[in-house]
């Protein structure tokens, strides 16, 4: 959908995909059904739980694809900054441990 078409501004998703990243990082299907409306994203970020679907939560991946390069670069010299780092190479590892007992 184009821009300014959308009925949830693909920054404001986006921005909720961020949270839920770092909160609990779950499926975008799980995001929409089931943790989404247990949080107060909702009423802080104006988007009633009907407009947050799975299918508007991949279409803003979508979206922020093409910028991928940008955002990397972007954050990587913005941790450098932040801690004062030098380095030829990062590694971020996306991979989870759950210990169930």
């Amino acid at each position: 959908m184009p821009r300014g078409q959308e009925t949830v501004p693909w920054a404001t998703t986006a921005m909720l995909l961020i949270i839920a990243r770092l909160c609990d990082p779950p499926s975008e299907l799980y995001i929409a059904e089931r943790w989404y409306p247990k949080t107060a994203l909702p009423d802080l970020l104006g988007v009633p739980i009907s407009r947050v679907d799975d299918n508007r939560l991949y279409r803003g991946l979508d979206h922020l694809l093409p910028h991928k390069e940008l955002l990397e670069k972007h954050l990587k010299d913005r941790l450098g900054d932040l801690f004062e780092l030098e380095y030829d190479l990062l590694l971020y590892d996306v991979t989870s441990t759950y210990f169930e007992g």
